[in-house]
């Protein structure tokens, strides 16, 4: 393949080292790749419990301790939701202000169905 950097024209020169397909990694602009490894290298797990001097220790993600707590959760009394009162609030203070400026304008025919509302909100 012919390649161009900076005005220097030049050949791709494929890799002599053959590559292994490792587990996908990722997305990247919309299509999957995967990790690659060269087959002549050996592929060694990791120990999961190590020893540093004469202290074992583990870099397992998981806890292996036995549980020592009580299994018994006490019940805790509901919450009650209060995002229903906070919406009522909101629309009488909507209600009050719609109000105020009715009144500062005058218009009765605009105040007299706020107050049927106040009247259906109240209930």
């Amino acid at each position: 393949m012919k390649l161009s950097y900076r005005g220097i024209n030049y050949e791709q020169e494929s890799s002599s080292i053959e590559f292994e397909l490792g587990e996908l990694g990722g997305k990247y602009r919309g299509s999957n790749w995967h990790y690659r490894y060269p087959r002549h290298m050996v592929h060694i797990k990791p120990k999961v419990y190590r020893q540093y001097r004469g202290v074992a220790y583990s870099s397992c993600p998981y806890t292996l301790v036995q549980e020592s707590y009580c299994r018994f959760t006490p019940k805790t009394p509901p919450v009650k939701n209060r995002s229903a009162d906070i919406h009522w609030e909101n629309m009488r203070r909507s209600l009050d202000r719609r109000l105020a400026v009715a009144l500062e304008k005058g218009d009765t025919k605009l105040i007299s169905l706020l107050e049927k509302e106040s009247q259906q909100l109240s209930l």
